[in-house]
């Protein structure tokens, strides 16, 4: 049974005071409904840029969101793949997020959307087959970093590590903490031949928004580690094999995870706060959005466009009372329609 061994130091209490006090002011604050989808979208491009990015993708961020928005971009078609990979990942994360929590079927399918198309079907859902490394390519030569468990054993160690998540919630674990051990635990495991970073990413993800902790789905930790990736590999770098890291101490690792995490919670309470307004300007009238349009504004903040099929499709209604649920978005001015004929689509309105 996973064990992890850890201290939640001075320095991690602080860190943890400081993120809840900041996710409470977040939480409390009152925001223009057209900047707050502007603050998400913008978090979406975010993580898909910086999350492939760390990967070696090579789109700049302005390509990725135009990746996003559906347009054309001149560069390598893997590395367009692998972004629209990400984003149709994290749709089906803010699904399973309904959920209270994942099991390891949810594991295989998010890193079947991520790798779909560019890696190997067999490999693509499926526990990695064989043992793998982790390597650093310095010139011609290539130096084995780090050495995951052996393929059979990798079934059994994802299982313990939800069940221990699951544990964890259940004992009242601060959910900053267990997401910071299931991010290390799960990289530590590399159980799939490509996109553990990314799936790793995404989990940690998924956790904190089934748990309520993604500020409001503004907060990108990816940001973080990317702004220097040779710090966030050497974080995560606790031993060079996974029988070393048995037993061994995390907490440098939760020291560096939850310093992270106070830095784009900074950001993202920064962000919120200087929106400043709950009206409309010049209009002296808030804005309401209902329930049954708040999937279709965060179906758009994370795709960058909708159509009436897309409507039909995420409320299960008829044509036109998808079509009316869009006029109505117009209205509020949070929208508006692009293309003409069957090739009507929809967009936020800037």
């Amino acid at each position: 049974m996973f064990d992890p061994k850890y201290t939640i130091t001075t320095s991690i209490l602080d860190k943890i005071s400081k993120i809840s006090e900041i996710k409470t002011i977040v939480e409390r604050s009152r925001v223009l409904p057209q900047r707050e989808i502007e603050l998400r979208r913008q978090a979406i491009v975010k993580m898909v840029h910086t999350s492939t990015s760390i990967e070696g993708n090579k789109l700049a961020q302005f390509q990725v969101n135009k990746v996003l928005g559906g347009e054309k971009v001149m560069a390598d078609p893997k590395s367009i793949d692998e972004v629209k990979n990400y984003q149709d990942a994290l749709l089906l994360v803010d699904k399973l997020a309904e959920e209270k929590a994942f099991d390891i079927e949810d594991v295989l399918v998010i890193q079947k959307e991520v790798t779909k198309g560019v890696l190997e079907p067999r490999k693509s859902g499926y526990f990695r087959p064989s043992t793998v490394y982790v390597v650093n390519t310095v010139g011609n030569i290539d130096k084995i970093m780090y050495r995951p468990p052996s393929a059979k054993k990798v079934p059994a160690l994802v299982f313990d590590l939800i069940a221990w998540l699951k544990k964890a919630s259940r004992e009242g674990l601060h959910p900053v903490i267990s997401a910071g051990i299931l991010h290390l635990e799960f990289a530590s495991i590399h159980p799939f031949t490509d996109g553990n970073g990314r799936t790793t990413r995404l989990l940690t993800q998924l956790h904190l928004m089934q748990n309520s902790w993604d500020f409001r789905k503004i907060l990108v930790l990816d940001e973080y580690y990317n702004q220097d990736r040779l710090e966030y590999y050497n974080a995560l770098q606790i031993e060079k094999t996974y029988r070393e890291r048995i037993g061994h101490d995390i907490t440098s690792w939760l020291e560096y995870f939850t310093e992270g995490f106070l830095v784009e919670a900074m950001r993202v309470r920064d962000d919120i706060q200087s929106t400043g307004l709950d009206k409309v300007p010049g209009k002296g009238e808030q804005i309401f959005v209902d329930k049954d349009e708040i999937p279709l504004i965060e179906f758009l903040t994370t795709v960058g466009r909708i159509t009436s099929d897309d409507v039909v499709d995420i409320l299960k209604v008829a044509k036109r009372t998808a079509q009316l649920k869009l006029k109505r978005l117009i209205e509020k001015g949070l929208i508006k329609q692009e293309g003409a004929g069957v090739a009507i689509y929809y967009t936020l309105k800037s």
